[in-house]
């Protein structure tokens, strides 16, 4: 999210996000530790009350760990929340659901997918004009994706570049204010590729070779570069709250087919907002094409097949859309296994604090394996929620209350203030000026999915995804004892968002 500031913005590096703020519910807590101390604080005064002071000496290998677990953080997050995490983590795996094998032949109610868990409930139809529209009953919601293309982009100027962002993040602001636009989820997809299209491209022209030998040489040259292929792919996913546009779908008719007519008019909608903003949509995906991105998902050895499919073979029949193979290792926490892969989520915790240029995660998009420098597979979202004016401003003020309450508990107990709090003040500022200016607000989070056929290839791949991320002035910490939920955020392209 791109903030606005007072001061003339530098086109060669206008983008700039604001830290994570320290400043918690109080003191720089989160919620676990508060409650953490709190039972600590609980057990004290109750073992006083009971036992008198000799009660300390009694309860204190209760309420010694409880206080000083509370102030400990571990793997990205404060000790009671990882506590919780592991414990559901092994909850799962001694229950068995930590891995599933699916089973192609059980029959199943039309409509629905072959997905995992929870997931299996949800349905995808087609629209009249073949665009595949993705409804959750669970949560209610309908989701539609796009293939986005920006023709040169990497060719343009600086200025070219800043405008088209500028038009952009109005795009996005224009989310916020649309009822019923629950989640929108920028994604970017880099795998394997083949060179079909050159193949049937020389096919149709090899004729006017007039040296023999060339024609020879030139199918060499296309089978070594058949394994350097790679795909470089961009989608937006638009999910929709349909208990807020219920008097729309009621106007549409009501039912199935009322989901479907509002994914083809919301279609048309987004698409004239991406072309005023000189965005190319290349197509609206349908069922087969959702479906094929879950499969190469999964199973990467597939890739190779499914890009060579064209015609109405084209994409992955939707029955074959999920794993048949799912599994979080008991003896990992930071790793799942498919069909043909294994794969490791990071969420990125840290975002460029200084001032970067549009386009800053070309390094993470081109990254490359450090050893044999070949592309590494990986899956980067972007997930936002947008967040109504009203609500962010009141958000704003609360933060703002909760940074002036720390500041004087500090100064009554002697300690200065530090850089680190003044920055979280003077973002506030910034969002609070930005909205004021006409910006949306969104709360984001982005995830990035590293995906390789072997364990030693994907620390390999691990290993050049931070070198990556470390120049593009970004900072990822694995998903420990979540990489089930965070890899079925990444692999299926229907809008799903991270509880």
């Amino acid at each position: 999210m791109t903030l606005h500031h007072p001061e003339p913005v530098d086109i060669a590096r206008p983008a700039r996000l604001p830290a994570r703020s320290s400043q918690g519910i109080v003191l720089g807590l989160d919620p676990w530790q508060v409650t953490s101390l709190l039972i600590a604080a609980a057990v004290i005064l109750i073992s006083v009350q009971q036992l008198g002071p000799p009660g300390l000496l009694y309860t204190a290998p209760l309420f010694l760990p409880l206080a000083l677990g509370a102030v400990v953080r571990t793997r990205g997050m404060s000790l009671p929340r990882w506590v919780a995490v592991w414990s559901h983590k092994k909850v799962r795996d001694v229950m068995g659901v930590s891995m599933e094998k699916i089973k192609p032949e059980k029959p199943r109610p039309a409509g629905t997918l072959r997905l995992p868990g929870g997931l299996a409930a949800v349905q995808m139809w087609e629209t009249d004009n073949k665009i595949a529209a993705v409804y959750e009953p669970h949560g209610r919601t309908l989701t539609i994706i796009a293939s986005l293309e920006v023709p040169g982009f990497l060719m343009k100027d600086l200025h070219e570049r800043y405008d088209l962002a500028e038009r952009w993040g109005m795009v996005l602001a224009s989310f916020t204010q649309r009822p019923g636009v629950k989640r929108v989820t920028m994604q970017e997809r880099t795998m394997p590729a083949t060179i079909e299209v050159a193949r049937a491209y020389f096919e149709e022209r090899r004729g006017g070779l007039e040296v023999p030998s060339a024609e020879e040489r030139y199918r060499d040259v296309m089978d070594q570069s058949e394994g350097f292929a790679v795909a470089h792919r961009n989608y937006l996913t638009l999910t929709y709250d349909l208990l807020r546009l219920g008097p729309q779908l009621k106007a549409l008719g009501g039912g199935k087919d009322a989901i479907r007519n509002l994914a083809a008019v919301e279609a048309g909608n987004v698409t004239d907002a991406l072309t005023g903003a000189e965005v190319q949509v290349k197509k609206w995906l349908g069922v087969r094409d959702v479906a094929a991105l879950a499969r190469q998902a999964f199973d990467p050895a597939s890739v190779t097949t499914i890009e060579n499919r064209t015609g109405a073979e084209a994409g992955v029949d939707p029955s074959a859309m999920g794993p048949t193979y799912f599994e979080e290792p008991r003896d990992s926490l930071s790793t799942v296994r498919t069909d043909s892969g294994i794969h490791t989520t990071m969420w990125i915790h840290e975002w460029p604090r200084s001032a970067a240029p549009v386009g800053f995660v070309n390094d993470l998009v081109f990254s490359r394996h450090p050893i044999d420098n070949t592309a590494i597979s990986h899956i980067f979202t972007v997930v936002m929620t947008p967040v109504p004016v009203g609500d962010a401003l009141k958000r704003i003020q609360r933060e703002k209350k909760t940074w002036r309450s720390n500041e004087k508990m500090r100064a009554r107990r002697g300690q200065d203030g530090s850089a680190v709090h003044e920055a979280d003040y003077h973002a506030l500022v910034a969002q609070e000026e930005g909205l004021v200016s006409g910006h949306g607000e969104y709360e984001y989070g982005g995830y990035l999915t590293i995906t390789a056929l072997d364990g030693p290839s994907l620390e390999q791949a691990v290993a050049g995804a931070r070198n990556a991320l470390s120049r593009a002035g970004m900072e990822a910490q694995i998903l420990y004892a979540q990489q089930g939920q965070a890899l079925l955020i990444n692999a299926l392209p229907i809008g799903l968002g991270l509880k």
